[in-house]
């Protein structure tokens, strides 16, 4: 494991607390309207669902993660400006976080025309009784239009490393995951302490740092690298 990647764990999971509150509001009443409260056990229902959520959000960052990965072997000088446009995407998301600039919330319009067919293979899985169809449908669920899951996905896609950037996507998911698994009155809680402007803005500036940190290493780096030849 990488330093670089040590580093990014980090920013990953706190992407995904910053973004508890969009998911809730998008996706806290799924888990009611699929029945999973209903199921003989609930928690391990809510913990597979999840884990789908996370495989399929995994999976496109190997994907995207290894295609950026085969064009940088072929195109190395993209590789800086690559790292800077995952830097400069910390910084939107930290100004969303911050409720400053929601601009990134637009890009919930990509994912609508595929959303629609996806939706259409839920239906044969309710009821969900079985384990296995829980997962099928947190697999189904990973491809809701969310603009924070983009963007998250084009940052983590854009260190040109497939499997950093699963790791990356996974981190992410189980960052969003604790306040989604909470229910009732915890998730009311969650959804006031997310609307705080102390916490928001206390994300929103590690997310900032983590931004600026990431395009400035890149550049020192190149101008290192520069001065050595």
């Amino acid at each position: 494991m990488t330093a670089d990647l040590l580093l990014l764990i980090p920013a990953a999971l706190l992407l995904g607390l910053a973004a508890s509150g969009h998911c809730l509001v998008m996706c806290g009443g799924i888990a009611c309207a699929l029945g999973l409260q209903q199921h003989p056990r609930p928690v391990m229902a809510l913990a597979f669902y999840h884990v789908g959520r996370i495989t399929t959000y995994s999976c496109l960052a190997l994907l995207f993660g290894g295609a950026l990965q085969h064009t940088l072997h072929h195109y190395p000088l993209l590789a800086p400006w690559l790292r800077t446009a995952a830097g400069a995407l910390l910084i939107l998301m930290a100004l969303h976080v911050a409720q400053i600039w929601s601009g990134i919330l637009r890009l919930e319009a990509f994912g609508t025309r595929w959303w629609q067919p996806i939706q259409r293979l839920v239906k044969p899985l309710l009821p969900a009784r079985q384990l296995w169809q829980v997962f099928m449908l947190g697999m189904l669920w990973g491809w809701l239009p969310c603009a924070l899951v983009y963007s998250t996905l084009a940052w983590a896609a854009a260190q040109a490393n497939g499997m950093q950037a699963a790791i990356l996507m996974a981190s992410f998911g189980l960052g969003t995951t604790p306040a989604l698994m909470a229910g009732g009155v915890f998730a009311s809680q969650l959804q006031r302490l997310a609307q705080l402007r102390a916490w928001r803005y206390t994300l929103a500036a590690a997310l900032m740092l983590f931004g600026l940190w990431t395009i400035f290493s890149v550049w020192q780096h190149a101008g290192h690298h520069h001065a050595m030849h």
